[in-house]
């Protein structure tokens, strides 16, 4: 009887500490999914800004190329033009 008391008492032992170890799992993993939630907001983030300065940068060399070969009143008139194509465009695609 003592044998079975025994190995009783081991596996509830072993249960206990098995459910602490999934209690500890459990709280890491959700603190983990805290972090990657975190990083992800940040890595949009700085996705938006990278795609910001990329346009930045192509409208500086589109603006200087411009420049350098019609001038800086041509150049801009050249741009009006563009924006004005854009915008039909969009008003076109948006009916």
């Amino acid at each position: 009887m003592a044998n079975k008391a025994l190995l009783i008492s081991g596996i509830e032992y072993k249960v206990r500490k098995l459910i602490e170890q999934i209690r500890l799992l459990r709280k890491e993993n959700k603190n983990l999914q805290q972090q990657t939630e975190l990083l992800q907001n940040e890595k949009e983030q700085l996705q938006r800004m990278l795609n910001d300065k990329e346009n930045k940068i192509v409208k500086q060399s589109l603006a200087e190329a411009l420049e350098s070969k019609y001038g800086v009143e041509k150049g801009l008139e050249i741009i009006d033009e563009l924006i004005k194509e854009i915008d039909r465009s969009i008003d076109v695609i948006s009916e």
